[in-house]
């Protein structure tokens, strides 16, 4: 039996899910690139059969060694073609995927690695390994207590002591009234302040006020 369906204990439930993934990302875009290049090989083929026909008896004649037999496009140039379109494009297609999804696999490769090295040295990789694994769990627990401390209604920080802040009708009948008096206060021309007796001031004729 395959090793990927006996995966080691040392990889948890993610890392596994994580290979899986990269693996089925190569596999289909290696298919991907074998259809495409078997149809680009099939087309180049016929381009170039298109072109070869279009020559003259003299070019063609040239475009062989002498003493050899002349180049003629047939059923095995049209299969060579077609299979080594299929070759590379898969090829390269499988290549192009793994690359870019190989950075998934950094951390898995580190898993039941043994440490090598001096003594220091394994420490400080001990310590790095035990520092991520710190850091991972406090960002965990970070999300879960502002999640908490939203669903419970308490704010992010500590002003009012984490609580939203509600106002009682008496503040909102005081706002509603400053609205409506600031309003009345415009629709008749006074000012805010109290500058000018708190009336708009009037431009004279030459710009003077």
């Amino acid at each position: 039996m395959s090793r990927s369906f006996t995966p080691p204990d040392t990889l948890s439930k993610e890392d596994i899910r994580t290979i899986a993934d990269v693996r089925r990302d190569i596999w289909t875009n290696g298919f991907k690139g074998l259809v495409g290049g078997l149809m680009s090989g099939y087309v180049i083929h016929t381009v170039g059969q298109f072109w070869h026909s279009r020559l003259s008896e003299a070019t063609k004649m040239k475009l062989h060694v002498p003493g050899d037999a002349p180049f003629k496009f047939s059923r095995n140039t049209a299969f060579l073609s077609v299979m080594v379109g299929g070759a590379v494009g898969s090829f390269g297609m499988a290549t192009a995927a793994g690359k870019n999804r190989v950075h998934k696999l950094h951390d898995i490769y580190d898993v039941g690695k043994t440490p090598t090295g001096t003594d220091y040295q394994k420490q400080i990789a001990q310590a790095q390994l035990d520092d991520k694994a710190d850091r991972k769990e406090r960002r965990l627990k970070r999300r879960a207590t502002v999640k908490k401390l939203i669903e419970e209604g308490h704010g992010l920080s500590d002003s009012h002591g984490g609580q939203w802040v509600a106002e009682s009708n008496d503040q909102q009948e005081r706002r509603m009234q400053r609205r409506a008096k600031m309003k009345n206060f415009i629709e008749e021309e006074h000012g805010l302040s109290d500058s000018h007796g708190g009336q708009w001031a009037q431009e004279n004729g030459d710009g003077s006020k």
